[in-house]
């Protein structure tokens, strides 16, 4: 055992040491961090290169982990081969968070890349293709790399995201980090478990100069690297040699970060916004809204992270998955019903689901609707009549108290046509109404128009509303009329008619929406 607090000693020593320098690189080069006071409340311009003396003492801890090993100095060092991909795709990433720190990147060529630097470790490196989940055995098969892949750049974005707190994406690596070393002893890995300590030595170095108030940041070439490194450690901790991959203990880990990272993707998707458009939303920035300070706040999330983390090591101790299943469950489900972090984004959710329902509800009738206007183009006078009946019958479910069609000779002023229809309730002018008012030029002056009133409906009225507006369309526009119609009237035709236009009156102001209609060109016997 103290071999691994040697190493973990040095790479804490060598972490200091190389932070220090990272301050001065990131002040030299111009890669700072510049407050915005929205998202961003540190006082001054703070460099953003912490990433780099992380990445570079893990690789040194390793390196001088190997070299010892391999010459007898320290005896009992496992061998290191396996671990050359994973230090690759590390460096890889750490390249291109330093760039996205230095030029930006768009989010979905952040992403690409994400997915390239991952790639050497998932196609090269320790890989299983079986795994299970409460006593299930799974067998991924040929689906072993995209499945890896998919979790590892997850995990990439989970630590990415969760960075907006000082020390906190740095102690949330460190809990996982600690948490994976004891998991791969207690597996008897004593590689991966000799690579968590490094990687926690690094962090631990780290933090030194990242707690509330940090003198520099992790940035992106720091969260990336740190993201994978967590995620892979952690898969290959939950490896058994008979079962395959523990499923519980990689998800469990990582859960709160997870659970932050896939809120901002649903607040974002539901609000109509880009998945990659920052905002002030993450658990971090409920908590401070809150009137937290940076130092509890920070100490809240690490304190949930520990929660999982003993969780998992519980649960494998019992050899029982669901003991850490239902923990994280009642953690996360805890801060949502205390509306602490996810109530408004469950919320939503739940609108949405609703809209689905009854969308799905009312398309049979949606469908109904449209089969009775195509069935009914061209059909003789009997047919509209019948459309007309259809009208009546829908209005009347939506408390509908009058309706009027004509159609007529605009030069002239004749009445061509006229269908009226009014209900026997008595109407409550006092509440909120509906108005529907539509008119269809029908070419040689012709014009059919048809109006309607009625009280406003509630819940699912409003759909009712909406078909009767179709109804509507298809009765002016397919109404017959015919030459001599139009003919039989003195006055000369206009061209200048006014267009189709359905506008729509709702509650007790006065406004009107005008909705413009897609034109409907009239052929055949009603071309002008």
């Amino acid at each position: 055992m103290w071999l691994y607090v040697v190493l973990f000693g040095l790479t804490f020593v060598q972490s200091c040491a190389l932070t220090l320098c990272a301050l001065q690189v990131g002040r030299w080069f111009r890669i700072l961090d510049f407050p915005d006071k929205h998202r961003k409340f540190h006082e001054r311009a703070t460099p953003r290169t912490g990433g780099l003396a992380v990445c570079a003492a893990l690789v040194l801890g390793v390196g001088e982990a190997a070299w010892l090993g391999s010459n007898g100095i320290l005896p009992g060092v496992p061998h290191l081969d396996g671990t050359v991909w994973l230090v690759v795709s590390a460096v890889l990433l750490c390249g291109l968070g330093l760039w996205d720190d230095k030029f930006g990147m768009s989010a979905g060529a952040k992403l690409a890349w994400q997915a390239a630097g991952v790639l050497p470790f998932v196609l090269w490196g320790r890989t299983t293709t079986t795994g299970s989940l409460f006593g299930w055995q799974l067998d991924f098969a040929g689906l072993a790399i995209p499945i890896a892949l998919f979790w590892l750049v997850s995990c990439v974005n989970f630590v990415n995201l969760v960075d907006g707190l000082d020390g906190l994406a740095g102690s949330v690596g460190l809990i996982v980090s600690l948490a994976v070393a004891w998991l791969a002893w207690w597996h008897g890995q004593t590689e991966v478990c000799l690579l968590a300590l490094i990687l926690s030595g690094a962090l631990v170095g780290f933090l030194v100069f990242n707690r509330p108030p940090a003198r520099i940041f992790l940035g992106d070439s720091g969260s990336l690297p740190l993201g994978f490194l967590i995620g892979a450690l952690s898969l290959e901790a939950s490896a058994k040699r008979a079962a395959g991959l523990t499923l519980a203990v990689p998800l469990v880990l990582l859960s709160i970060p997870m659970f932050d990272t896939s809120m901002a993707i649903l607040r974002r998707k539901l609000n109509g916004l880009s998945i990659g458009q920052g905002d002030r939303a993450h658990i971090h920035h409920c908590l401070r809204d809150r009137g937290w300070s940076p130092a509890q706040t920070l100490f809240a999330i690490c304190s949930m992270c520990t929660v999982t983390a003993l969780a998992v090591v519980a649960a494998t101790i019992l050899n029982n998955d669901l003991v850490a299943i239902a923990v994280s469950g009642l953690l996360l489900v805890t801060l949502i019903a205390g509306r602490v972090f996810g109530f408004n984004e469950t919320v939503l959710l739940a609108r949405h689901l609703r809209a689905v329902v009854l969308f799905l509800q009312s398309a049979p009738r949606t469908l109904r609707t449209k089969f009775v206007a195509v069935r009914l183009e061209g059909t003789p006078l009997a047919g509209q009549l019948e459309l007309w009946n259809k009208i009546v019958e829908r209005a009347e479910r939506i408390d509908a108290r009058k309706i009027d069609f004509t159609c007529e000779h605009l030069p002239s002023g004749k009445e061509l046509a006229a269908l009226n229809w009014n209900s026997d309730s008595i109407e409550d002018s006092e509440g909120p109404i509906w108005e529907l008012n539509y008119a269809a030029p029908r070419g040689r002056g012709v014009q059919t128009r048809i109006q309607a009133r009625g009280l406003a409906p509630y819940g699912s009225g409003i759909l009712w509303l909406s078909e009767l507006a179709e109804l509507f369309v298809a009765l002016c526009i397919h109404w017959p009329v015919s030459d001599a119609d139009a003919a039989s009237t003195e006055s000369e035709e206009v061209d200048d008619l006014p267009p189709q236009i359905l506008t729509a009156r709702w509650g007790t102001s006065s406004d009107v929406v005008e909705i413009p209609v897609v034109p409907h060109r009239i052929v055949g016997r009603d071309a002008a």
